[in-house]
């Protein structure tokens, strides 16, 4: 019986564990995101609850919020100073028949306030402070423009550390000395490159093998 019931257990751990990751690729719905940053900032339940009907109001407790979740869901990585705004479209379902959500979004998009490249060692409340009202923007014009956030869990993008270690993981696992990967040129001759690229490419769930991608977009690429 003990056996049956522990093995039980395990096949149910398993389950959860292929459902919440598959390979490296995590998938998060912005519920859960915010579940997750309710209690990261210990939000009183009386709070929670609005939250919890997507009720978001412009006082300070409410953007550090959004700011949580929206790092949460790498949308926005304040440290590369990088927006995803195609990421962010993905939790907002546009109303049937509305074919202006993407001009207006554009257009209110362009207005938010890009903020300077955060510097870690700086300490720089200021720049927290940009941020947080950055993001905030980014996400007020989808929800006020776009549509209604939904309940979709989406596959999160892998971030900078995590690409590193994902590369790390692949060049181990089909062969390929590690010293090469700070080789581009090298690495892509090498015969077990191909192996890596799939390897990198499942683990990821990104076409794209340069670690420092995506930490380069500039204004205009704020806009869907």
């Amino acid at each position: 019986m003990h056996r049956l019931l522990l093995e039980t257990l395990c096949a149910a751990c398993c389950l959860l564990t292929v459902g919440a990751l598959k390979h490296h690729i995590l998938t998060k719905s912005w519920d859960e995101a915010q579940t997750d940053c309710l209690e990261y900032l210990r939000t009183e339940p009386s709070r929670s609850l609005l939250y919890s009907s997507h009720q978001y109001g412009d006082d300070q407790t409410t953007k550090e919020l959004i700011f949580c979740i929206l790092l949460n869901l790498r949308i926005f990585e304040v440290t590369q100073n990088v927006p995803r705004v195609e990421l962010m479209r993905q939790f907002f379902t546009p109303d049937d028949g509305d074919t202006m959500h993407v001009n207006r979004t554009n257009e209110c998009l362009r207005r938010v306030q890009i903020p300077l490249k955060e510097n870690s060692s700086s300490g720089s409340g200021n720049l927290y402070c940009g941020a947080i009202e950055t993001a905030n923007g980014i996400f007020r014009c989808f929800y006020y423009y776009y549509g209604n956030l939904n309940r979709n869990a989406v596959e999160l993008p892998p971030t900078v550390l995590e690409r590193q270690q994902i590369q790390q993981e692949c060049a181990k696992i089909v062969g390929i000395p590690e010293g090469l990967l700070r080789c581009g040129s090298q690495l892509k001759d090498h015969p077990l490159y191909s192996n890596f690229s799939h390897c990198v490419i499942l683990r990821s769930g990104s076409m794209d093998l340069d670690v420092n991608s995506g930490n380069s977009l500039k204004a205009d690429s704020w806009t869907i």
